[in-house]
């Protein structure tokens, strides 16, 4: 594991925020009516007009999210909060959980939310190929190249061992819940005549993927509680989100903390072994 003190300090601050967030609101009536009462106003998001101010906050906030580079931005609670709001949205107008699950209009706008999610984590990364594009700017003035490719980590080595598959990489990273940074600056530095719509594109499916997940987690847990028996109301929806908002952070803070470089190395090396044991 390594992870910046600054880094584990911000992750910290979420912790227990989200912790004294639930405390708040199992202790104290008025400040669990108060919550209660917004969970209502939350569906005013996502309604009418709304909607289209949500989905171009989900594109800026996922660019946000990916253009951080190495910080970590909870864009996936934001996307979850925007799916649940279009749930409440259909429950006000009468609907039960059947009939929205079955309401073609509801995943259009749940998918919007992810499509719109997905484009804007995608366009981020552009951040990340600019600063390749820098780098290998600096390089050929430094003549120490071997110096800097040798600090690209992670998925970042492929493109420049497999340049012919870099769409295929940057569509799996963009899908896989990696830090993707490396692979960006990497095809910044690249000497390969690239086509950023590809490019683009292949990191906005991949990227759609991963949104889709966050936004379909809201009615995953609704589902979740309503086949444990559990009745499904607004207090239990509360206490699951905050555990699942903590979960998410938990994820996000290991993937960060992952040596996903030495573990692709040694993966690398194994695979050449065996290559070699077969040519022998």
């Amino acid at each position: 594991m390594t992870i910046d003190k600054k880094l584990t300090s911000v992750f910290m601050f979420f912790y227990l925020a989200v912790i004294i967030y639930l405390l708040l609101f199992l202790l104290f009536p008025d400040i669990k009516e108060a919550i209660m009462q917004s969970r209502q106003d939350i569906a005013n998001l996502t309604e009418g007009s709304n909607y289209y101010w949500a989905l171009l906050f989900a594109l800026i906030v996922c660019f946000i999210g990916s253009a951080s580079i190495g910080f970590p931005v909870p864009f996936p609670f934001v996307l979850f909060s925007l799916s649940n709001s279009i749930y409440l949205k259909y429950t006000k107008r009468g609907l039960v959980l059947g009939e929205i699950l079955v309401s073609g209009p509801f995943w259009l706008e749940i998918m919007g939310i992810a499509i719109a999610g997905g484009l804007g984590a995608a366009l981020g990364e552009i951040t990340s190929f600019l600063l390749g594009r820098g780098a290998k700017i600096i390089v050929k003035k430094s003549d120490k190249e071997s110096i800097v490719l040798h600090n690209i980590e992670g998925f970042g080595k492929l493109i420049i061992e497999h340049p012919n598959r870099m769409y295929l990489y940057v569509f799996i990273a963009a899908a896989l819940p990696i830090p993707d940074d490396p692979l960006w600056i990497a095809l910044g530095m690249s000497e390969k005549k690239l086509s950023i719509p590809k490019l683009i594109i292949a990191g906005w499916i991949g990227k759609t993927i991963t949104t889709t997940i966050y936004v379909l987690l809201p009615i995953l847990i609704i589902l979740g509680l309503a086949a444990s028996g559990i009745e499904v109301n607004d207090e239990s929806t509360v206490i699951t989100e905050a555990i699942m908002l903590l979960v998410t952070l938990t994820i996000m803070y290991f993937i960060l903390a992952f040596d996903w470089n030495k573990f692709l190395e040694e993966k690398r090396k194994q695979l050449k072994k065996i290559m070699n044991s077969r040519k022998n």
